[in-house]
């Protein structure tokens, strides 16, 4: 639980913001302000004076702010200089020796025009329900998203669209801040290759399904433009893998180019066929961090390794984090058997993207991934997260993780729970769950204002 209110915790950078910091419990009270003395240190070592000062054991590398005590809350002025976290400092003299101080840091982070204007949303668009090889129902499978702190996810079972629109559909009286969009995982004939259609306005499964020879006609005439493969590779899956990332653009999605290094005895995209894809670029997006277990992590250690060295030839591509979750509920060993246990559930949670867009909609989000304005997430059973994607964009999600979402999560675990219990008959849970819509809005704007 979080001591203290602070907002904005987003402000802009190079100009004079107020900050108000509240505390929310008796026991996080400030003394009188006789006893207290308030500073900034600004993380990358950059001053409003211009100055870039290294770090000092001393006073040297706390900036000066102006504040006040008003009912309580301490309202803190001053100019956040540069793109950076800042550690606003609350120095705290012992009542009873002087010569003790005691400190309580509240960051925030200030930011360049073009990322103060965006909005942080967290989302995961590989997902697989019971429609598919999942093992729970569609609007189960969001309901645990929600509780979870998401802000969007697209349901993308296996050549199937349909179990996206059945969660859609199922929540969408509900008018919650918690979005879910169209989705699927396509797997066209003949391609070995998994690429998931995020967000596009039909099935790009069923679009090949309805005309299948003019599927195969269309890929050869790509295949017929394609330069010479390398030897011993079949180039139709390159083609095939090329009709469908357009196909994908062509109705609004966003098409995104799956686990290459997944392995069963063996890798299941050959090496020669992963390096055309990647040599071609054609697709939207890499799932650079894809779900795998634990036992598995050599696939997204590949997967990372080599989007360094394709960065390092020139080749540059967004990348998104994914879980390929198939499961959201876990039971452990011992429990009433009658309940099925998810062993996939560990994938839930474990790996997600961090967008910085305008908006929450497919355009918007879309927009922001293929402009490098995603992060890619890994974080194991809860532990301290890898990141990545532009270090710019790195940064700012790094401090969001500690900062922003996991309050983000605590206003979001009532509405899931609100899901779960209507979704099991609870006649109370609509009302209740309707009168929580809209707080989670309200936070990440209210992290956004101008003081």
């Amino acid at each position: 639980m979080n001591y203290y209110d602070v907002f904005p915790r987003m402000v802009p950078a190079d100009r004079s913001s107020e900050i108000r910091i509240r505390p929310r419990f008796e026991h996080a009270a400030f003394p009188n302000p006789e006893r207290l003395n308030v500073y900034n240190v600004p993380v990358d070592g950059y001053y409003p004076d211009g100055s870039h000062r290294n770090y000092g054991w001393n006073e040297s590398t706390r900036q000066p702010l102006q504040w006040r005590l008003e009912d309580g809350v301490l309202v803190v002025n001053g100019c956040f200089a540069g793109e950076q976290e800042q550690i606003i400092t609350a120095e705290i003299t012992d009542e009873k020796n002087p010569a003790v101080k005691t400190t309580r840091e509240f960051r925030i982070y200030s930011l360049k025009e073009d990322l103060y204007a965006l909005r942080p949303f967290k989302g995961d668009f590989h997902i697989h329900t019971t429609r598919s090889d999942g093992r729970e129902c569609p609007a189960y499978v969001a309901a645990h998203y929600r509780q979870h702190g998401f802000d969007f996810i697209a349901v993308t079972d296996h050549r199937k669209y349909e179990p996206s629109l059945e969660a859609i559909d199922f929540w969408k009286r509900f008018d919650l801040d918690f979005h879910l969009y169209p989705g699927e995982e396509v797997h066209s004939p003949d391609n070995p290759v998994h690429i998931i259609n995020f967000g596009a306005s039909r099935s790009i499964n069923d679009l090949y399904r309805a005309d299948e020879e003019k599927y195969r006609r269309e890929v050869k005439a790509i295949q017929d433009t394609l330069p010479a493969a390398e030897s011993g590779l079949n180039s139709f899956p390159v083609a095939a893998s090329e009709w469908v990332f357009d196909r994908i653009r062509e109705n609004g999605g966003l098409a995104v180019f799956c686990h290459p290094y997944w392995y069963a005895t063996q890798n299941v995209i050959c090496e020669a066929l992963t390096s055309a894809v990647f040599r071609r670029r054609k697709f939207d997006a890499f799932e650079l961090i894809g779900g795998f277990y634990r036992h598995q992590s050599r696939s997204n250690t590949y997967q990372v390794a080599r989007w360094a060295e394709e960065l390092s030839r020139g080749n540059r591509f967004p990348v998104v984090g994914l879980s390929d979750s198939h499961g959201t509920s876990h039971f452990e060993e011992g429990k009433d058997k009658t309940f099925t246990d998810s062993s996939d559930r560990d994938l839930f949670d474990w790996h997600f993207t961090i967008v910085f867009s305008a908006g929450n909609s497919v355009p918007s989000i879309a927009e922001a991934v293929r402009n490098f304005r995603s992060v890619a997430v890994c974080r194991y059973g809860g532990e301290r997260p890898n990141l990545y994607g532009d270090f710019r964009m790195v940064k700012y999600a790094d401090f969001l993780l500690r900062e922003y979402f996991p309050i983000q999560k605590h206003l979001c675990e009532p509405e899931g729970a609100l899901m779960l219990a209507h979704l099991a008959g609870d006649l109370q849970a609509e009302p209740a769950l309707k009168a929580l819509n809209g707080r989670t809005a309200a936070f990440r704007e209210e992290s956004f204002r101008k003081g």
